[in-house]
């Protein structure tokens, strides 16, 4: 049996867990007002099975954002739809929250892990929403459903971000940011850049037990280079961080045939911990201890370097 697609995924749980048709929901996401997104409908309409197979599993390649319809105004109907299947109130409410934070979080990554999209930037938008500054339940709710549905409906994680970051941005006045975590690895270090040459890297995420993780996560020859952190924009890119690590907290590049990283501005700042024990180098220190107005240079990083990201996210250096 072939694997769910994320928006079989999306519409087979809002039929199961919200009590909605394949094709009510459909209504409410396609734009009927546009002539591609009523052709849909209508054939929707009168032949299910092209309901079944064109629109509701849908293969990632085969998406057309252009049918839909604002998802910042679609999730609050399918809210307010589902919420009233759920019987109403506070407890439908949180009923969404759990269901949408939980099983069909964990449903939709399975899928886009399966088509080899980027689960983990899911992962770290979930926990954004945690931290949300908006502690109303409903408000929390909204933000799971509407992640859950403009990833699924577009088989896309980086759009359902920024549809979340755009809807927190313009309608709820809380702040889609990183939590701010006390001061981390030497950030009163020396700001000197070692001056080795560098091999080929890769980074191995390690923990506060000494354990490792297995997945090398190699470092692009590109110039543009890798942004590591938790809802990067660009690729390539590196979403295996800590709860604490910025959208786009760290930058690492081949430049004349050494690697480099840099601060991008993050909230908690990055520490390189020297691997040939030169002790500890500040690539960017945490917001609130940053000189206003002063540029943070590229750092040199070198194989058996330790790169810490915050307090939650270590990195090992090693040669790829």
């Amino acid at each position: 049996m072939a694997a769910e697609t994320p928006c079989s995924v999306l519409y087979n749980d809002i039929r199961s867990f919200g009590g909605l048709k394949h094709l009510e929901i459909a209504r409410m996401l396609i734009n009927g007002n546009s002539y591609l997104g009523s052709t849909l409908l209508e054939k929707c309409s009168s032949n299910r099975s092209y309901l079944t197979r064109y629109i509701v599993h849908r293969k990632p390649d085969q998406c057309a954002p252009a049918i839909y319809s604002d998802f910042t105004v679609t999730t609050l109907h399918l809210s307010a739809a589902i919420c009233s299947k759920l019987g109403g109130g506070e407890s439908a409410y949180r009923a969404i929250a759990e269901h949408y934070r939980g099983p069909a979080a964990n449903e939709m990554m399975s899928a886009l892990a399966s088509y080899k999209l980027d689960s983990r930037l899911y992962a770290n938008a979930l926990n954004r929403i945690d931290n949300f500054d908006g502690n109303a339940v409903r408000e929390k709710s909204t933000l799971y459903l509407m992640l859950f549905v403009a990833t699924g409906a577009l088989a896309d994680p980086i759009q359902g971000v920024a549809t979340v970051e755009r809807f927190c941005d313009s309608k709820t006045g809380g702040h889609f940011g990183t939590t701010e975590t006390t001061v981390g690895r030497g950030f009163t270090g020396s700001l000197e850049q070692p001056r080795t040459v560098a091999p080929n890297l890769g980074l191995l995420r390690t923990h506060a037990d000494n354990c490792v993780d297995m997945q090398i996560h190699p470092l692009t020859r590109d110039p543009r280079g890798t942004v590591i952190g938790s809802l990067p924009k660009t690729s390539p890119s590196i979403t295996d961080v800590g709860a604490d690590a910025s959208r786009e907290h760290l930058r690492i590049w081949l430049e004349g045939g050494r690697w480099y990283a840099q601060g991008l501005g993050s909230t908690n700042g990055t520490v390189l911990e020297s691997g040939a024990g030169d002790g500890d180098i500040v690539i960017e220190p945490p917001r609130d201890q940053r000189e206003p107005g002063k540029i943070y240079p590229p750092v040199e990083i070198e194989n058996s370097d330790r790169l810490h990201l915050g307090l939650y996210t270590t990195f090992l250096v090693i040669v790829d």
